[in-house]
């Protein structure tokens, strides 16, 4: 209804407003195109997608899935740049038509259009291009819409989708379950009867019906992506109990300081006072103090308790109702003069960050971004059939350097062996591995010793593993070289 709305007074500022996603569309799209392979995260849910089962080494499937059939469809790494801002914008329209609940149209919009000061809408698509985050960036604030709406319309329509984007959502990331607290105690304070509505148990119905495989996967498997969450938040440390948290918080300000900064800037040039929304204690105010913090005080804690590795982009995705919270807490006359500057801030800094991280991936030689595939690639199969006759079929170690080998050279039918953190892969037949070999790359020699251990859990304990040296060059956009130097072990074939 809200865009039915937006396309019936079609005015100058809503049509700048949808020029300015189109190139931001544009804009982020094309960035990762300065690189020659695609990030780590895109290569993982394009192999995890090919194995077609309900779950991965990290996360339930469905990133994986949609990054594979995007792929093979187009076969193109321009795609998944594609496919990642198509999911941001999708994700804006849906903070733009939360906005309408409780801003004007100009407010609304400048809500999206200040965003773009917020890493996590422009350098996860040059550098982590598509995984679970980004999937998030669209469920999360689709998934506060419609429950807004179910907790005031209270309409079948709004419960079936609130149950499905759950359901799916869950089924990306268990990090949803940190929206559905908050929603929960909003719930429980506000619309107590909720609770005793069909409707909600419908739309619980739904959401769990479409978790219901990956669960089923989850116990057949014994759990054995938690595995990766146990390494992750382990301290060894104790100090890590209060750095890690508070890195963690440090980190969330970096990445919010842009949009900060942006709002700072209109409010002065529209000549307005830092006045804060005094109707704290009314049910619009904590539906984004606990929508809008709560997920982040859970990591803080979890944090604080564990004192694990605490990445900072798992908060980033929990910020998309900055824009909205700032015009709602900090009340602001915006007419077509203001409205007209703030985009122009939007495109400022749009240029600014398109320009660093331009600048960045076409200086640096990372080996994320430069990877050499083909010659690295035609030197390991030279250096396999020298040893060995069968074809080169198992790649394990660092995933760094075998992903991007298995994934663009998919016609080999490598099997890149995955670390699944203990548990035996449910994706290897370990005999057929016997019986072809497999190949072993990583960036020491004591991890290679580690990880041929690791990828052939078959060999004997007094095995000798022998190390190889491997030297290669990555060039930056101006083909300047920089070396690395990796290593290699061959398991052979054992007959």
């Amino acid at each position: 209804m809200e865009l039915k709305k937006f396309f019936e007074n079609f005015t100058p500022e809503k049509r700048n407003f949808i020029i300015f996603l189109v190139i931001h569309l544009l804009v982020w799209t094309c960035i990762g195109l300065i690189r020659t392979v695609l990030p780590t995260d895109s290569l993982e849910g394009i192999y995890w997608g090919s194995l077609h089962d309900f779950g991965t080494p990290k996360h339930p499937p469905l990133a994986g899935w949609i990054t594979y059939f995007t792929y093979i469809i187009f076969k193109s790494d321009f795609s998944i740049y594609l496919l990642s801002q198509l999911f941001i914008i999708a994700g804006w329209i849906y903070i733009y038509k939360l906005a309408r609940k409780f801003l004007d149209e100009n407010k609304s919009m400048l809500s999206v259009i200040l965003l773009e000061g917020c890493w996590c809408y422009t350098y996860i698509t040059g550098y982590y291009g598509f995984n679970p985050d980004v999937i998030l960036l669209f469920t999360l604030p689709a998934i506060s819409y419609y429950f807004y709406n179910c907790m005031t319309k209270n309409d079948l329509y709004n419960w079936l989708l609130l149950g499905v984007l759950v359901g799916f959502s869950f089924l990306n990331k268990y990090q949803t379950a940190l929206i559905i607290i908050p929603m929960a105690i909003w719930a429980f304070m506000f619309k107590r009867s909720v609770y005793k509505n069909k409707l909600f148990y419908l739309a619980v119905a739904i959401a769990f019906c479409i978790f219901l495989p990956h669960i089923v996967w989850l116990f057949k498997y014994d759990f054995f992506p938690f595995m990766y969450f146990e390494g992750e938040l382990t301290s060894y440390v104790w100090y890590n109990h209060i750095t890690a948290p508070l890195l963690f918080l440090v980190m969330q300000f970096a990445l919010t300081a842009g949009t900060l900064g942006l709002f700072f800037i209109l409010k002065k040039y529209a000549k307005s006072n830092f006045n804060i929304q005094t109707n704290i204690k009314s049910d619009d105010s904590w539906f984004f103090i606990l929508l809008g913090f709560c997920p982040l005080l859970i990591h803080f804690l979890l944090g604080l308790y564990d004192g694990g590795t605490m990445r900072p982009r798992w908060g980033y995705e929990f910020w998309y109702m900055l824009g909205i919270m700032l015009f709602y807490f900090f009340p602001i006359e915006i007419n077509k003069k203001e409205f007209n500057f703030g985009i122009k801030l939007g495109y400022a800094a749009m240029i600014l960050t398109f320009i660093s991280m331009g600048t960045l991936l076409s200086v640096e030689k990372n080996y994320r971004s430069r990877y050499p595939v083909a010659h690295i690639y035609s030197d390991m199969q030279n250096i396999w059939q020298q040893n060995n006759k069968t074809p080169l079929k198992y790649l394990g170690g660092y995933i760094e350097w075998t992903l991007p080998l298995t994934v663009y050279n998919e016609k080999d039918n490598l099997v890149c062996l995955l670390d699944t953190f203990g548990y035996k892969s449910p994706w290897v037949d370990e005999e057929d591995q016997k019986t072809n070999g497999t190949l072993i790359i990583d960036r020491k020699q004591e991890e290679i010793i580690r990880d041929t251990k690791k990828a052939c859990p078959f060999l004997p304990d007094d095995y000798e593993v022998k190390p190889i040296e491997y030297k290669f060059f990555v060039h930056n956009a101006f083909k300047q070289p920089r070396e690395y130097t990796i290593y290699y072990a061959i398991v052979p074939p054992v007959k």
